[in-house]
């Protein structure tokens, strides 16, 4: 049997390393699958080694992309909601409701801040 060390190392390779986070498609099954644990089973993993679920450590993720690509200069013509989308949401709400949840505030203001 594979030790937490190993899910926690091969999580974090297909999550976060290889940005699966960043595709809107990418879901907790898929990586249960890449895994090789029951979606439950990967449940209870995240819990243990993350403390968190699957979807509030994606939303970390694509949060902490949004914060570095809203304050790049280079990414000044970007809209808000192009930014939203590039780091994986499917629309304007959930960035925004995301966004505020992490941080407090909207991306807009974070932006101009």
């Amino acid at each position: 049997m594979k030790n937490s060390d190993t899910y926690k190392d091969q999580i974090e390779t297909f999550l976060v390393k290889g940005k699966n986070y960043h595709n809107p498609s990418f879901s907790a099954k898929r990586l249960a699958e890449m895994v090789g644990v029951s979606p439950y089973k990967l449940s209870r993993i995240l819990k243990r080694e993350f403390g968190m679920s699957y979807t509030d450590i994606v939303h970390a993720y694509r949060i902490q992309d949004a914060k570095r690509y809203l304050k790049d200069k280079r990414l000044e013509s970007v809209s808000v909601d192009d930014i939203g989308a590039m780091v994986g949401f499917h629309n304007r709400q959930s960035f925004f409701e995301a966004f505020r949840n992490m941080t407090g505030t909207t991306p807009d203001k974070f932006r101009n801040a």
